[in-house]
């Protein structure tokens, strides 16, 4: 395939340079890499922390063919992917937090923010992509110590962020395949395999701004978390914060 990758030495965001890139007709596959982020953002419009060279920054232009509804499932296709991509390299166990985050041990390393653009006939997808790779602990601002990691930090393995790139693209194109033709429910099943917190309890931050706190049941067919508070009810969340309050027995 005859994909139109962007490298860039800087970048505000590799979503964005994707987008225009999608908006331009560019082919699906086609990726856009950064070696540093100026403007890097996560979930909820967090900012994503991008020391340059150290890590993965990366976007990838997908056109599937799915029905538009499905197109907020991508996120999740995304994480089995890098899931697997990165546990095959690091040979630690990689695990999954809903919706979007990458996780060794009790840490994340990485996150996952999808966007779409669905004008009819010319729909396509942005997955982008940021993997913590070789960072040490003396990279790690004070405030992020206790809840980021990377690969180095928890394998030793140093890994070839533009290596990284190519390898990550063939496992994601070929989860977007599997998507395409086999459905979501095979997606979910390979998901639930690394979810790293079913069983945990969790608050779950509506967003009205009221708290609900139940235990983890995992995502469901509609891409949605299953959580059960304390009376047995179950809340199916589709969007705002989740946070973890610990492990139950």
């Amino acid at each position: 395939m005859d994909y139109r990758d962007i490298f860039l030495k800087s970048t505000d965001s590799t979503n964005r340079v994707a987008r225009e890139l999608g908006e331009q007709g560019g082919v699906h596959g086609s990726g856009v890499f950064a070696d540093t982020q100026t403007g890097g953002r996560g979930r909820l419009g967090r900012a994503w922390f991008s020391p340059p060279g150290k890590n993965l920054y990366c976007s990838y232009l997908v056109r599937p063919d799915i029905a538009l509804a499905e197109y907020p499932k991508l996120t999740m296709v995304a994480g089995v992917a890098a899931a697997q991509c990165l546990q095959e390299i690091c040979t630690i166990p990689v695990g999954l937090k809903w919706p979007n985050d990458l996780y060794i041990k009790s840490r994340k390393c990485g996150g996952i923010l999808c966007e779409s653009s669905l004008a009819p006939g010319d729909s396509f997808g942005v997955i982008g992509i940021g993997i913590n790779c070789n960072l040490s602990d003396s990279d790690l601002p004070e405030e992020l110590k206790d809840i980021a990691t990377s690969v180095l930090i928890e394998s030793g393995v140093a890994i070839d962020p533009k290596k990284l790139f190519v390898r990550l693209r063939d496992t994601l194109l070929g989860a977007v395949r599997d998507f395409e033709k086999q459905g979501f429910s095979k997606i979910l099943t390979r998901w639930n395999r690394f979810d790293a917190f079913r069983g945990t309890h969790m608050t779950w931050v509506r967003e009205d701004g009221k708290a609900v706190a139940g235990i983890s049941l995992g995502p469901d067919l509609d891409g949605s978390l299953v959580v059960q508070d304390s009376d047995g009810n179950r809340h199916k969340v589709i969007s705002g914060d989740v946070t973890l309050a610990g492990s139950v027995a």
